[in-house]
């Protein structure tokens, strides 16, 4: 990333991709959804140089980890996941 990187501008635009990519993945069984997700990550991942690679992959799972507390909260305000899950361990 430059100094000029324009985070919010990337959000945008994954947040457009994610809206796309949902209705594909909707209603597909966890494993399919789940190998899916498993090709696109090693994807991004071969895309970096080998010397990368561990860091992107942390990167991305960091990232990853940090969002869950958002979509748990919108699954539930969706209607999709129980009360119990808001603030629920691991």
């Amino acid at each position: 990333m430059t100094d000029d990187y324009d985070f919010q501008a990337a959000l945008r635009e994954s947040d457009g991709l994610v809206e796309q990519i949902r209705p594909i993945l909707a209603g597909q069984n966890p494993e399919v959804v789940g190998a899916t997700l498993a090709q696109l990550l090693a994807t991004f991942i071969a895309g970096h140089a080998p010397v990368l690679r561990e860091t992107a992959q942390r990167l991305l799972m960091d990232c990853a980890e940090g969002l869950v507390p958002v979509m748990v909260e919108e699954m539930i305000v969706a209607g999709r996941a129980p009360l119990q899950w808001r603030g629920a361990e691991r």
